[in-house]
């Protein structure tokens, strides 16, 4: 069995939209931060990015049968669903 340290992004659905703190579905979990952004936004309102950092343990020759653990866990480093620029005036 062997093992490999990496980071990923995890993609969730808050409970309660207007509290970050309240419990969480994970949604996707992505490599790339930029990645995971998008897709918070495609989501909406009510969903959040965290950082996991862990270890992944390959149980066979192929990745898909590893498991995942996670070692430490940074929250709300991005939120979905915010406006990218100011809003027209009319």
């Amino acid at each position: 069995m062997s093992s490999h340290k990496e980071i990923r992004y995890v993609v969730s659905r808050l409970e309660n939209p207007e509290d970050l703190e309240s419990a969480r579905e994970p949604i996707g979990w992505h490599p790339y931060l930029d990645l995971a952004k998008k897709h918070a936004d495609r989501i909406g309102v009510g969903t959040c990015v965290d950082a996991e950092g862990g270890t992944f343990r390959l149980d066979g020759p192929y990745r898909r049968r590893g498991k995942w653990r996670a070692e430490w866990t940074r929250r709300n480093l991005y939120q979905g669903g915010k406006k990218r620029g100011p809003a027209p005036e009319v």
